[in-house]
């Protein structure tokens, strides 16, 4: 059996956080969070996983520890394409006394932007054809101007063709688009894309006004998503495949300390152990406990002594 291959297509950004006395420095991304998390569990379990992240950075002091940091963590870097005039992008976290927190980006020339205009299209597929999974969010679509949009929906339909499974996250950030109707619109057309797709209830509320998770069920129905996976905060999760609805709860958790990277977290714990076993039980199960253990700790990335052992 080969090694299981994952492409991330993303964009990792420089983080700022307000902190005592001042304000702290890191990395982050929805898309690097969950890179990270999935090579951390296939590193842990010893399972022969390859994680490789697809973004551009600059050549700068600041891309150079990005990458460093990635290589540290066992993340492929070597289709992560460099920019000598850009620079990576850059975004602020504002958490509230509850916990839930507030974002404000400063993207507009960030390297990632250029990605689709500078590389050729034909090399990339060449490239991302031979990953078993191609994992991106709605946080990656933002960034794509009209062209690019219609560039990289063409390149994921080509790959779903050749055998690649495609995983979406929504994760809307109204901040990130122009209108809600061109975030609806790109989408759709990932709904219809998606064989797995792992998406918040409040997102797709927000967004598109379902006033229950059955509407939000309903809605997506005519798209035939293979797996569909409802996250409803710390109430658990609604999976539904092979024709079945399954509730998934969570785990009780003590103290909710910062909610950053909930998400992707429990999207890495899904696809690691949906990869490893094609159990959909197992994967939200993981997902939560991952994801469980994130929330306690301030910060995306929680320090490695602090992963959760996840067994079945």
């Amino acid at each position: 059996m080969h090694d299981v291959k994952v492409a991330i297509i993303g964009e990792c950004m420089l983080e700022l956080r307000k902190a005592e006395g001042g304000i702290e420095q890191a990395f982050g991304g929805d898309t690097l969070n969950t890179a990270l998390y999935m090579s951390r569990l296939a590193e842990q379990n010893g399972q022969p996983m390859q994680v490789s992240y697809f973004t551009a950075l600059g050549t700068d002091s600041l891309s150079d520890e990005m990458l460093a940091a990635w290589e540290h963590e066992n993340i492929d870097t070597s289709h992560v394409c460099r920019y000598s005039d850009k620079l990576p992008g850059l975004y602020m976290i504002e958490n509230r006394p509850c916990g839930e927190r507030d974002f404000y980006y400063w993207r507009s020339d960030a390297a990632v932007r250029e990605w689709l205009n500078r590389e050729d299209i034909e090399s990339l597929y060449q490239t991302l054809k031979n990953y078993d999974l191609i994992y991106l969010s709605g946080i990656t679509l933002a960034i794509l101007t009209a062209s690019q949009c219609s560039v990289f929906s063409s390149l994921l339909e080509r790959l779903k063709m050749s055998g690649c499974l495609i995983a979406f996250d929504t994760n809307y950030r109204p901040s990130l688009w122009v209108t809600k109707a061109q975030a609806q619109q790109r989408f759709k057309h990932l709904y219809r894309l998606a064989d797995i797709a792992l998406l918040t209830f409040e997102d797709e509320q927000l967004l598109f006004g379902d006033e229950s998770s059955q509407e939000t069920l309903q809605r997506l129905e005519p798209f035939n998503i293979d797996q569909l996976v409802l996250k409803s905060g710390a109430k658990g999760c609604l999976v539904v495949a092979n024709g079945h609805q399954e509730w998934v709860s969570t785990l009780p958790v003590s103290q909710v300390v910062d909610t950053t990277a909930a998400g992707d977290s429990f999207n890495a714990g899904y696809l690691y152990q949906w990869l490893t076993s094609r159990d959909v039980n197992q994967a939200a199960r993981a997902g939560h406990i991952l994801a469980g253990t994130v929330i306690q700790h301030k910060g995306a990335v929680i320090a490695l002594n602090k992963m959760p052992l996840i067994s079945f």
